[in-house]
Order: C-alpha cells, then structure tokens, then sequence
C-alpha cells in the first residue's frame, strides 16, 4: 500500500433528505464528522472546510460532554453539556452549560437520541452569550482528530486566522494562482467529501515573512507550548538587602 493508502482519511457526512432522521451512537461512529454538505432536497447547504478554516470562522471553540437533551422551544432544541476544555471563546462570556441548534430539519437542526456523548469537538458561534451549532459547523470526536490537528486547534490554527484557505474545485485543471492572502487547498481526485492527504492531516495555512501565505507542515515534535511566565517576584528594601 502507497503513503498516501497509509495515511488516515476523515469523512464527512451528507445531510439526509429525511427530516424525521435521527443521528443515533452507530451513526455517529460510523461517519464521525457531521458536517452536511450541499443537498438538493432541503435548505440546508454547506461547504467543505479545512479544519484551519473552522477554527478561524467561528466564536468559540470547545471540548465537552454532551450530557442530555435540555429543554427545547419550538425553534430550537438544547443539550446540557459539561466543557472539558476552552479552545477559543471571546472575553467576558458566562459560564457555558448549554448548547443550542435550529429545531428543523431544513435550517440544518443537529439532533442526536443518546445518553451521552464523550469528548466532541464543537466549533460554533454566539447568540446572546449562548453557543449555538448547526450540522454545517463542526461537531467532531477529539480522539479521531490527528495529533498535527489537534495541536492546531489547541495552539496554532489562530495564527493563520488572517489567510484564506481556498479549494481547489476544478482539479482536472490547474488551479488557480492564489492571492497573496490565500492558499489553494488540494484533495486527492478531487474528493472534498473527507480530510485526505499532508495539507488536511498534518498542515496549516500561515504567513510568511514575504507577506504571502503558504502552507507549513505542522511539526509536533519539536513545537513548544506557550506558557504563561510567572509574574514577577514582588520586592522589598529589606529583601533586596537580603539579596
């Protein structure tokens, strides 16, 4: 088997025409990222994105458990979640134990009849300091992410939130020159249907010196943590005698 064979390929799922359809655990596992792409039989149309791309184009970014269905209205159901860990998220917003998504069907609604769900990656946006998601934004198990993409989420994504990732669509051509902002995002076959290859697993869309953009590989074994320094040690005239 080739590389590329050996590499792991992260699929995204389509939105289903049936409005009565529920996203049950096997579902779930067996078709992990539940991003809809475009469809022609409902409102509900969305496009592919880079991992890259879902972290800059969203308010707030977390890891949580989903715990159990809240209390729905009759435009949008709840879910009480408990935030393992807080990825990106403005200032100044409350304590966050609920999570919001459109009730219908056609305004892409996410709805999921289990106990639990351990772990999810939720890339949303704010309403009135309350997050709210779609099947267009990403819902994604932490675990299945790849350690370059995880690190990204946790640390580096936000440092190319200024560049645009942008597909490369019409693969049996040459694509298109980018913009001195922009990286041309490519696929393998042209399948934007699942993360596939170095520039989804493993790379990032970045600034260079030049003021152009360009894809850097994500280098997780020589990559340190920023860490907060410790504030600086309070002094006096008799401890700096001491000293």
């Amino acid at each position: 088997m080739g590389e590329l064979g050996q590499r792991k390929t992260h699929g995204f799922t389509h939105a289903l025409c049936s409005p009565g359809t529920t996203m049950g655990p096997a579902f779930l596992l067996a078709f992990p990222l539940l991003l809809a792409l475009s469809t022609p039989c409902d409102a509900c149309e969305c496009k592919i994105q880079h991992p890259q791309t879902f972290y800059c184009m969203s308010d707030i970014v977390i890891i949580g458990n989903i715990l159990e269905h809240g209390k729905d209205t009759a435009l949008k159901r709840s879910y009480r979640i408990n935030i393992t860990q807080i990825l990106k998220i403005p200032k100044k917003i409350p304590p966050i134990t609920s999570v919001y998504t459109p009730k219908d069907w056609g305004s892409c609604g996410y709805e999921v009849r289990t106990s639990q769900q351990s772990q999810l990656l939720i890339a949303g946006y704010l309403r009135k300091g309350a997050l709210y998601f779609t099947r267009c934004h990403m819902v994604y198990f932490w675990y299945r992410l790849t350690d370059e993409q995880r690190l990204g989420f946790q640390e580096l994504y936000k440092n190319g939130c200024k560049c645009q990732i942008q597909p490369c669509l019409l693969c049996w051509r040459h694509c298109p020159q980018p913009d001195r902002r922009e990286c041309v995002w490519r696929q393998k076959d042209c399948n934007y249907r699942i993360w596939n290859g170095d520039q989804s697993l493993y790379s990032m869309c970045t600034p260079r010196p030049d003021g152009h953009c360009g894809w850097t590989r994500i280098d997780i074994l020589n990559y340190h943590r920023e860490t907060t320094p410790p504030p600086p040690r309070q002094t006096t005239p008799e401890m700096l005698y001491i000293m």
